[in-house]
C-alpha cells in the first residue's frame, strides 16, 4: 500500500518511484545499510513529510526506532521548507 501510494503521488515523476525502488531493493539483497537508506530516502522525499513518517512504518521492526528518528527530524525538515518561516 506504501509503495502503491508513492507511485501514485509521483505519477508524473517517475523517475522518483523507480529510485526509490532501488533503494529497497540494494536495501533487501543488504548491500545498503539502513542509515544510507534513510538518507537517500530523505532527501529523495524532502518535500512529503507524510511519505517519510509512513516509511519508518514499513519497515522491518528491528529498525524503526532509529528510523523514526530520523525521519521524523527529515520530516520536520520538509514541513519548515513548505510552511515556511513567514517569508514572503
Amino acid at each position: 500500500l506504501y509503495v502503491t501510494n508513492i507511485k501514485k503521488r509521483f505519477a508524473n515523476q517517475p523517475r522518483i518511484y523507480h529510485t526509490f525502488l532501488e533503494i529497497l531493493h540494494t536495501y533487501q539483497k543488504e548491500q545498503r545499510g539502513i542509515k544510507e537508506v534513510l538518507e537517500q530516502v530523505s532527501s529523495l522525499f524532502a518535500d512529503h513529510p507524510d511519505l517519510l513518517r509512513e516509511f519508518t512504518f514499513f519497515l522491518p521492526d528491528a529498525v524503526q526506532e532509529q528510523a523514526k528518528e530520523r525521519l521524523s527530524r527529515a520530516a520536520a525538515e520538509a514541513e519548515a521548507k513548505q510552511g515556511g518561516c513567514g517569508g514572503g
